[in-house]
C-alpha cells in the first residue's frame, strides 16, 4: 500500500501592530498636527470644537476629542468632520 504525506501547512504571519509601522505613525502625526493647526486659525478649544462636533451630531466630549487627537490614529471621515465643525473647507468637493 502506498502512503501519502500531507504537506505541512506554513501558519499565517503574525500580525503586526499598525503603531509599528513608521509610515502609520508619520501619517498619524500629520493628520493630529493637522487638526491641531486647524483649531489654531480658528482659536478654537477642546470644548469649542467638541460642541460643533456634536451640533454635526458626531457625539463626544471635550476631553474624548483630545485624547482622540492625541493618539492620532482617527479615521479620515473624523478629520473631515473635524474640518467642517471649525468651518474649514480643504477643497470645493461636489455633493
Amino acid at each position: 500500500m502506498a502512503t501519502t504525506t500531507k504537506a505541512k501547512k506554513t501558519k499565517p504571519p503574525k500580525p503586526s501592530a499598525r503603531k509599528d509601522n513608521p509610515v502609520n505613525v508619520e501619517y498619524e502625526k500629520k493628520a493630529k498636527e493637522l487638526v491641531k493647526y486647524a483649531m489654531s486659525q480658528r482659536s478654537a478649544d477642546w470644548e469649542a470644537l467638541a460642541n460643533n462636533l456634536n451640533a454635526l451630531g458626531v457625539e463626544i466630549t471635550p476631553r474624548g476629542l483630545e485624547n482622540k487627537i492625541s493618539r492620532g490614529g482617527f479615521s479620515a471621515a473624523f478629520a473631515l468632520q473635524c474640518m467642517e465643525a471649525l468651518e474649514i473647507n480643504l477643497a470645493a468637493l461636489p455633493r
